[in-house]
């Protein structure tokens, strides 16, 4: 079979605020180029690359996006990252900073998955979720 699917894919995540989007993710170590289109940014580092486009209406509750990014040390991605423990908000608080037009970012605990992955996931200001995996730490 020809290999018709080379190259690579690049989730376009939506956001409520490009400029607080962009501060986010150059905060955590990302490139960003705005689009001199409008209000579409590109995020990069490395060989990862993600894509942020501001959208009217948007509500982080119901259309949040979501990514995968395997990654090479995962554990260092997650100790770069100093976000607020998913795990200890609840819908309640994420719903209330969302309306005093505060960040929903927030971090999960590094585990090791089933399939041979160590992961943790975490969801940037506006709830899109980006799951980081890679190897786990050889002993």
């Amino acid at each position: 079979m020809v290999a018709v699917w080379r190259g690579a894919a690049v989730p376009i995540l939506p956001v409520d605020d490009l400029d607080r989007s962009v501060a986010f993710y150059r905060g955590i170590g990302f490139d960003v180029e705005i689009s001199a289109e409008g209000r579409y940014a590109f995020v990069r580092s490395e060989g990862v690359q993600l894509h942020v486009s501001e959208t009217g209406g948007f509500d982080p509750f119901s259309q949040a996006g979501m990514a995968y990014v395997f990654v090479d040390d995962v554990e260092a991605v997650r100790a770069a990252l100093d976000l607020d423990d998913a795990l200890a908000l609840s819908h309640a608080e994420l719903r209330a900073r969302w309306a005093r037009g505060e960040s929903l970012a927030r971090a999960t605990p590094m585990q090791d998955e089933p399939w041979g992955l160590r992961e943790f996931s975490f969801m940037d200001p506006d709830n899109n979720l980006i799951r980081v995996g890679g190897p786990p730490p050889r002993n």
